[in-house]
């Protein structure tokens, strides 16, 4: 797959639960941050993030859902 300049290679999974950073550059420190870190709108040179969807989604759960998806990417 072709990745543009402004493009990510999303990094699998395995692991998630024992990395101490998140996100490309570590600028997260924990899940839920990482989770929120990759929403951004749209601007004049970039369209709006294709997660955001997914983090509105994540966010409309109930607090016992979001901690259960949590535990589970801890697990990994």
């Amino acid at each position: 797959m072709l990745r543009g300049r402004d493009e990510f290679r999303t990094t699998p999974l395995w692991g998630v639960g024992q990395r101490l950073f998140f996100l490309h550059d570590g600028r997260a420190s924990d899940l839920l941050d990482a989770i929120n870190e990759h929403s951004s709108p749209a601007n004049n040179v970039y369209p709006a993030s294709e997660a955001n969807g997914v983090i509105g989604n994540f966010h409309s759960l109930s607090p016992t859902d979001k901690q259960a998806i949590l535990d589970f990417l801890r697990s990994l």
